[in-house]
């Protein structure tokens, strides 16, 4: 055999394994010295509200694993796509965070023109919690379950009830539509900033009803009695409101499962060391015994572990999903 070849075949494998090397060692490098600042954690919803109360309660050990300042800012409106949009023209290096709940994220672009991005430039690390729906309401005539609303909507000479969510597309938005289409009624669709409005209005009587997710300010006021839990927005019921039937229970609404799930959320091109040290304390956070006990105790239901490639499949799982949403509810960009 040529020598000549040998010594260029030897060559291109040395450099190629000094490249791997130095490339290994360059990744190492960058994520030991990450971060290198605070980290600013941006929630694209109003203060109170169940992504807001979730990365308040991630932000405190997060800082003590990264062991720099998190901060954290509220960033509310168009379900989320304002701080989407400010999110995306921050720099890409791992210093910023997006917390969104996961429908929001891959919803939004679809159903409003101001939401000008592509649900791919995100990247999610970890679900904070999975929250059930429940449909409440602040009314003194609220019936026993779904069915017997159904039949008041309907009754001749009724009101025009009106349904409250945080904007077309939004989960408790997707589910008033679905709930409409298979009971054949018409509601009123009034779009809040966020679950902390829409509770208020239920008190004061402003709007009639929500599909809302069980998150503590929901929960604690079913308890107390100043909302009445009319029916889960899940098939089954929650462990937290065991006497409220889940939908699964109806004569009418068939497969009507509804849940909501903030998550924390990077941009796609934050490098790859970065976005897996980031994704590793986060999912350190919120699989913690302490965490998890606080997610069951305020109704939510325990988290299964996901690592990154499982984050991002999980990911795309739920775009397909909202793609198809979005043909069945026949939802068009506002």
């Amino acid at each position: 055999m040529d020598r000549s070849f040998l010594r260029s075949a030897l060559g291109w494998i040395v450099q190629a394994s000094l490249a791997i090397t130095l490339g290994t060692a360059t990744h190492a490098a960058l994520a030991d010295s990450f971060p290198s600042q605070s980290v600013l954690l941006t929630v694209g919803y109003p203060a109170g509200g169940g992504a807001d109360v979730a990365a308040r309660q991630l932000s405190a050990p997060l800082q003590q694993l990264l062991g720099q300042t998190v901060v954290v800012e509220n960033r509310g409106g168009a379900s989320g796509s304002i701080a989407t949009a400010y999110y995306l023209q921050q720099p890409q290096d791992g210093h910023r965070l997006l917390a969104l709940t996961g429908n929001d994220a891959v919803m939004n672009p679809a159903v409003l023109k101001s939401a000008k991005y592509d649900p791919n430039e995100l990247r999610l690390l970890h679900p904070l919690i999975f929250s059930d729906l429940v449909l409440v309401t602040g009314r003194k005539d609220a019936p026993e379950n779904i069915d017997k609303l159904i039949a008041m909507i309907k009754a001749p000479g009724g009101p025009e009830y009106s349904f409250g969510n945080w904007g077309v597309g939004s989960t408790p938005h997707l589910a008033s539509v679905d709930f409409q289409l298979q009971a054949g009624i018409k509601t009123l669709d009034v779009q809040y900033r966020g679950v902390t409005p829409i509770v208020q209005d239920l008190v004061g009587g402003q709007v009639d009803y929500a599909f809302l997710p069980i998150v503590s300010t929901v929960l604690d006021m079913i308890r107390a009695g100043r909302l009445k839990a009319v029916s889960m927005g899940t098939v089954s019921r929650n462990p937290s409101l065991p006497d409220v039937p889940g939908t699964g229970e109806s004569t009418v609404l068939k497969d009507f499962n509804y849940q909501v799930w903030p998550g924390i959320f990077v941009h796609r091109n934050t490098p790859e060391p970065v976005a897996r040290k980031l994704q590793e304390s986060v999912a350190g956070v919120v699989n913690s015994a302490a965490y998890q006990k606080w997610s069951v105790d305020t109704g939510n239901r325990p988290m299964t572990p996901m690592d990154l490639a499982q984050a991002d499949a999980f990911y795309r799982d739920e775009l397909a999903r909202a793609q198809r949403l979005t043909a069945k509810a026949n939802l068009s960009r506002q």
